[in-house]
């Protein structure tokens, strides 16, 4: 019985994907951002996150995010490559 368990816990952590956000909400995140330049950047980051929550996503979801905010492409590019990830 401890095999199954174990097996079954290993099966959900190898599968990050199957617990990945919906298409709809990663379009609704999408939607927020102010440039095009940034909603790329969200859908690339954030399409494999799980939160329930904003503040449940890793650190480039969230610099996606915050690049989002900005008004402009340029402001966007400094702020995501300002977390290094862009």
């Amino acid at each position: 019985m401890k095999k199954i368990l174990g097996i079954l816990l290993i099966t959900l952590f190898i599968q990050p994907s199957a617990f990945s956000m919906s298409r709809d909400k990663l379009n609704k995140l999408k939607s927020k951002a102010r440039n095009d330049y940034a909603a790329s950047a969200i859908e690339d980051y954030c399409a494999g996150e799980d939160g329930w929550l904003e503040i449940q996503y890793g650190w480039a979801c969230k610099c996606a995010i915050k690049a989002g905010k900005s008004h402009n492409k340029l402001t966007a590019a400094e702020i995501l490559d300002g977390c290094g990830i862009w």
